[in-house]
């Protein structure tokens, strides 16, 4: 491995996970539960989740882990545009195992895990044929959140546009306006960055900055080389469409569950409104966050004030604490302990 590389892979380290942060995950997710509860009058809430359609429910749940097959599939197809051919079933578990890291430690830390796990080689016992530089990682991760804003803004501002036309709250289409502009800017740096790539290394010329250019110059080239096949754009760009409207099913099912009637054009707008939210999270798992942005939409399209809390913390329990589970069994089965282990070791400059 040489030295610049091996740079980078210590630079991977993901926050360490102390008993503190359980502690305040745990006090984070009491406090959000009880708030939702009295909001909805306490006992009213439970009547309401105890009379709903648990068929729905389970059919909610099952979309929504089949979209994570979906996202695994869509990561595999990335990554072998790269020339990294990885089996389905050890892709899917690390991208899973990865969003259970995420979901405990804020900054998305478990796209940092992915990244060095394809880097060393490994997932647990498991060894690839040829270890993934860090800007091939690094970039599949990269175009992964560009395809999911991309169809997030196109969905939930169209079907946004269906449901209120002209009355969509202000902080919204803040929300969405920072959203398309990143896309914008992303868009921007892959024509203008290289070129300004070129004339840095003729300025620069210490061997530091020269390797953080290089990383930088490999990371765009991997991105331009997606985008440089439009056939692959457009199935992703399907696929990632799929993908976000199961959260939009999943919150529609639920809602009719609980026996409230909202067509799906609007639990699509509130699904895919709170995902635009929470793209960047701000508590592990967007607890807190998440939840007033589903109350906040919920109550805004006239949802009964009594189902808001109940519709909420079941669509809570299959999209963040059933996964949380689900993906928690996948980590500690297919040894992403070892790979944070291995991270997290020191390792000498050649």
């Amino acid at each position: 491995m040489h030295a610049q590389e091996t740079t980078r892979l210590a630079d991977l380290q993901p926050a360490a996970f102390r008993w503190t942060r359980l502690l305040l995950i745990v006090a984070l997710a009491a406090l959000t539960v009880t708030g939702l509860i009295w909001w909805g009058g306490g006992a009213a809430t439970w009547s309401i989740l105890a009379a709903a359609d648990w068929r729905l429910v389970a059919l909610a749940a099952v979309i929504h882990y089949g979209g994570f097959a979906l996202r695994g599939h869509r990561w595999q197809r990335l990554l072998a545009t790269l020339g990294h051919r990885l089996p389905y079933r050890e892709v899917t578990a690390l991208l899973i195992s990865g969003w259970f890291v995420s979901a405990l430690i804020p900054a998305r830390a478990g796209d940092l895990v992915r990244v060095g796990a394809l880097r060393l080689g490994q997932h647990g016992d498991q060894r690839h044929r040829a270890p993934v530089p860090v800007a091939d990682g690094l970039g599949s991760i990269v175009m992964e959140r560009v395809f999911d804003i991309a169809a997030i803004l196109g969905l939930g501002a169209g079907f946004g546009f269906l449901v209120l036309r002209n009355r969509l709250p202000d902080w919204l289409l803040w929300t969405y306006a920072v959203g398309v502009t990143l896309l914008a800017v992303f868009g921007a740096a892959l024509i203008f960055v290289p070129a300004l790539l070129g004339w840095l290394r003729q300025t620069v010329r210490r061997p530091r900055l020269q390797a953080i250019l290089d990383f930088v110059a490999q990371v765009v080239t991997t991105l331009r080389t997606i985008l440089r096949r439009p056939f692959l754009a457009l199935l992703l760009a399907v696929e990632s469409a799929l993908i976000w409207l199961c959260d939009a099913l999943l919150l529609w099912l639920v809602v009719m569950a609980l026996g409230v009637d909202l067509s799906f054009a609007a639990a699509a707008f509130v699904a895919l409104s709170v995902d635009v939210v929470a793209t960047i999270p701000l508590t592990p798992g967007g607890m807190g966050q998440i939840e007033l942005a589903y109350s906040g939409l919920l109550a805004l399209l006239a949802v009964p004030a009594g189902f808001v809390p109940a519709a909420v913390l079941l669509t809570r329990a299959i999209s963040y604490w059933s996964f949380l589970g689900f993906s928690g069994v996948v980590a500690a089965t297919s040894g992403i302990g070892a790979v944070l282990a291995a991270l997290r070791r020191p390792v000498a400059k050649e």
